[in-house]
């Protein structure tokens, strides 16, 4: 099977192309609070996160940048979007900060319009799916073994299900 072509693939993810002024091709983007906002608009309101919840901790920039072994002025420049994080640096922001890949990115995912009527099944998908996560959060790492456990011993009986009865199809 070759996989979706980009124009499905594009449908399939609600992706709508647009045009970024710094690239010379188009990209393909969702929408977040109705509208498209630009990769520089993005920096800022991950920046602007990044203090919320430094100062929400009633942490000094100084303090934070000591425990990524920065200098002060180094990381003041990520809360205003003037230099970029790598992956990696974003997530020893996380262990400093207490916080999860989830939880910082929550309110840019909570902030997306409502599915579409036609993908009402999928919008219905997705939110189970984010409560299903949420509750996993929560257990133990016992309890998580047992859930992951099972998951797994389910997980035949779904495919074959899916392939039999024309259930709906696994995501691509």
């Amino acid at each position: 099977m070759a996989g979706f072509g980009l124009e499905q693939w594009v449908s399939y993810l609600g992706l709508e192309r647009v045009v970024d002024p710094d690239k010379d091709h188009p990209v393909y983007r969702k929408r977040l609070n109705g509208k498209i906002i630009d990769l520089r608009q993005l920096d800022l309101l991950v920046a602007q996160r990044l203090r919320d919840l430094r100062t929400d901790r009633q942490l000094a920039q100084a303090k934070v940048a000591m425990l990524l072994g920065l200098k002060e002025a180094t990381y003041a420049r990520y809360e205003t979007a003037s230099s970029l994080m790598t992956v990696g640096r974003l997530l020893h922001v996380f262990e400093v900060l207490n916080i999860t890949p989830e939880e910082f990115f929550d309110p840019f995912v909570k902030e997306r319009p409502p599915q579409s009527e036609g993908n009402s099944q999928e919008a219905e998908r997705n939110k189970l799916m984010e409560e299903t996560v949420g509750h996993l959060q929560k257990l133990d790492e016992t309890a998580l073994k047992m859930v992951h456990d099972l998951v797994l011993a389910m997980e035949p009986r779904t495919i074959e299900k899916q392939k039999g009865n024309g259930a709906a199809k696994a995501a691509p």
